[in-house]
């Protein structure tokens, strides 16, 4: 008869760490939603072992949720759902990304709070404006000469209009036409999701409008404003009888300002030496009652 083999003992339950919290003012909850709970078990050890206070229960000394996998919609609507569980005044802790936990748990101290790390939405869903229903061709939309949304379009019509000197004409008529749309519409652009649904608004266009509402530039549209070629191609192309390929050959030649073609007037035309009547121009610029043959017409 074989001897009966002994059971191993099941050890005791590993104790969290004898020492107090070294950050009193943060206690983390770890949602188990999305993140499992052999992760969260995981997760949980590693911040005990750090100094930090996890809590096993959302309560109201919760300071910070984590949550991993999660959208800001999912994050929000899982808060919503236990916000009555929190006695009234009792401000809601923040939501964040698990990168905020694994950028302290790297630095052995809670890390400043970022906008990055952050998962709540910008505007309660109760008050996002709704989507604007649109016509889809631009002849067939009432457009204001003064609109709500300048600053928003005149970035789009920047970048077509880079896009254009560059030769990209498709990426030219789509900045074009979505501009086209934002002047159209009754009221100001407050929330992303009011371009939901709307004709040829594209994710490039989408992505310089929300860098707008969030910041308030946009850094595409701000470097191309500032670029030589743009500056110099916009100039060039002012003057009267000047296309977007002549003034691309006189930037390749070396030409950036008005002096420049000045001093060269053999490379301008009648109607370019013309120009336009204004201090753009160069020179005194046609009468000012043009007659039936004049360009001008």
């Amino acid at each position: 008869m074989l001897p009966r083999r002994r059971r191993a003992r099941a050890g005791p339950p590993e104790a969290a760490p004898s020492s107090a919290a070294r950050f009193p003012g943060v206690a983390i909850y770890l949602a188990e939603p999305r993140m499992g709970r052999s992760r969260r078990a995981f997760l949980t050890r590693l911040a005990l072992s750090k100094g930090f206070r996890v809590l096993d229960a959302y309560s109201p000394e919760v300071t910070h949720v984590v949550m991993e996998g999660t959208s800001a919609e999912e994050a929000t609507s899982w808060q919503e759902h236990r916000t009555p569980s929190l006695p009234p005044g009792c401000s809601h802790p923040a939501l964040l990304d698990v990168s905020w936990f694994t950028e302290s748990m790297a630095a052995g101290q809670p890390v400043p709070v970022e906008r990055r790390h952050r998962l709540e939405v910008a505007v309660p869903r109760e008050e996002l404006p709704s989507p604007v229903w649109m016509l889809p061709y631009a002849c067939q939309r009432p457009t204001p000469l003064t609109h709500h949304n300048a600053s928003l379009s005149e970035a789009l019509e920047t970048l077509a209009e880079a896009a254009d000197f560059d030769g990209s004409k498709g990426r030219h008529v789509s900045f074009c036409r979505a501009a086209s749309v934002l002047k159209a519409l009754p009221s100001p652009v407050t929330a992303l999701s009011q371009l939901q649904g709307l004709p040829h608004f594209g994710e490039h266009s989408r992505r310089v409008i929300q860098e707008l509402l969030e910041h308030g530039v946009c850094e595409e549209v701000e470097r191309v404003r500032l670029s030589e070629r743009y500056q110099t191609m916009k100039l060039f192309t002012q003057i009267f009888g000047v296309g977007v390929r002549t003034a691309d050959q006189w930037y390749q030649e070396g030409l950036r300002t008005l002096d420049d073609l000045r001093e060269q007037p053999q490379r301008l035309t009648k109607q370019q030496k013309a120009g336009e009547p204004s201090e753009k121009g160069l020179g005194p610029g046609p009468p000012q009652i043009p007659g039936p043959e004049s360009p001008w017409l």
